[in-house]
């Protein structure tokens, strides 16, 4: 574009702007200072993408891991003076992944304003970064978006959310990610009375050091996860008359308590981290009712054979899907459901730790997957049953139990991971 001295004329409007489409915004600002028509090219640029490959060269970004502090006034000099240049009349969406601080409050905050006057809908500031960057977080406060009404998504990573929680505006916001965010439930209250529409609500890696209550009429998905526990176990309580969805899980051995009161929940994913931990005694399975779906991952079971399996079972009486990943079962383990559908256990114990009996009564099941070392007793009731995955490679110590699957009249699809010398054993009791 340099070379060409005559290249207002030579190229059409169309082939322009084509170019201008694929230039980066480190590029866009270069333009400005080569010809004055072409500034009103930016107008295309409505989705704003702030990062690393935007703002900076192949040979900037191979040393930036050694010396980010210096490129950090750089990339918000860069933003602030793409921003001041900018004459485009609308902005559909704002994204920013750099670990910017406070000290780039003035950049951050024209790009924030300029959105919200040209009808930004999409806003994600991701100021986290893999290092050991110490620096004040970037201060977001809500008033920035008050005079908002077509912001609908809202990502906030590594930020500090500050006073006054009375903002306006927030009318059609729709989503709302809080990342390495620290939570209070002043800023919640604050949130879910002006956020009259929120639907999906996600608390990942997030610090509360205080009880929390998530109480909304619009809410329809809600995930709190990758937290931590200190100290003690919060309680987490959650009414919300519309909500279908809840996803959780913990970075730690210890769980939070919650108290779930969400009539319309049909999706309930419960994880652990690596070390399984246990739910917490008081864990009220009536609030999960209607419940029709159920993941439990990275859960010591040894208070579930007594207390959660049954509890499940009785109180969930519309579960139709249900799955144990990496829980650690030391006793029998029993399913009765009537109206049970599909069940998955995977990776429940390991070569000194395994279910002594698995028992399966559950006359309307339809498909059936299996992987986890069992003790010496398998019984399957299930006339229904028409698929089944079943790895038998992992028994090392114990010997394949085919006959309880063998004795399966309706399978229709079979799956099976075996190991060589198991193949012999297997042919006369599946042979037709």
């Amino acid at each position: 574009m340099k070379r060409c001295k005559k290249l207002e004329t030579h190229l059409p409007d169309c082939v322009i702007s084509y170019i201008f489409s694929n230039l980066g915004l480190k590029d866009l600002v270069k333009t400005s200072v080569l010809s004055k028509r072409w500034l009103p090219e930016w107008g295309l640029r409505m989705d704003l993408n702030f990062d690393l490959q935007n703002m900076f060269d192949h040979n900037t970004i191979q040393n930036l891991q050694e010396s980010i502090p210096l490129f950090q006034s750089e990339f918000a000099t860069r933003l602030d003076q793409f921003m001041q240049h900018y004459h485009g009349a609308t902005i559909r969406s704002i994204k920013v992944k750099f670990p910017l601080g406070d000290d780039h409050s003035y950049a951050i905050d024209r790009l924030i304003s300029q959105g919200i006057t040209k009808g930004v809908n999409r806003i994600e500031l991701l100021f986290s970064y893999d290092t050991d960057l110490e620096m004040e977080p970037y201060k977001f406060s809500f008033t920035l978006l008050s005079n908002t009404h077509s912001l609908a998504h809202l990502h906030l990573q590594n930020c500090r959310i500050v006073a006054p929680m009375d903002f306006s505006g927030f009318k059609n916001l729709r989503t709302l990610v809080f990342h390495v965010v620290r939570v209070t439930q002043d800023i919640l209250h604050g949130l879910f009375s002006n956020c009259i529409h929120l639907a999906d609500f996600t608390l990942d890696d997030c610090q509360f050091n205080s009880d929390l209550k998530i109480i909304s009429p619009t809410l329809f998905h809600l995930n709190i996860v990758n937290c931590w526990v200190d100290y003690w176990p919060k309680n987490i309580d959650i009414v919300t008359s519309n909500l279908t969805s809840i996803e959780y899980s913990c970075n730690g051995s210890d769980v939070h308590s919650m108290n779930i009161k969400a009539h319309m929940l049909s999706k309930f994913s419960f994880r652990g981290c690596q070390i399984p931990c246990q739910i917490p005694e008081h864990f009220e399975f009536s609030g999960l009712k209607n419940v029709t779906t159920v993941v439990l991952d990275g859960i010591h079971l040894s208070c579930i054979q007594n207390d959660v399996l049954p509890l499940l079972f009785s109180e969930c009486l519309q579960l139709e899907d249900v799955t144990f990943k990496n829980c650690k079962i030391v006793l029998d383990l029993k399913i009765i459901s009537p109206k049970l559908r599909h069940l998955k256990i995977f990776d429940c114990g390991d070569r000194d730790i395994f279910p002594w009996r698995v028992i399966i009564d559950a006359l309307n099941l339809l498909s059936f997957e299996f992987s986890c070392n069992i003790g010496k007793f398998f019984s399957v009731n299930a006339p229904r049953l028409s698929k089944v995955f079943w790895n038998a490679a992992r028994r090392e110590k114990n010997p394949p139990l085919f006959g309880p699957i063998a004795t399966l009249q309706h399978i229709e699809i079979l799956a099976m991971i075996l190991n060589f010398s198991q193949v012999s054993h297997s042919k006369p009791m599946f042979a037709c």
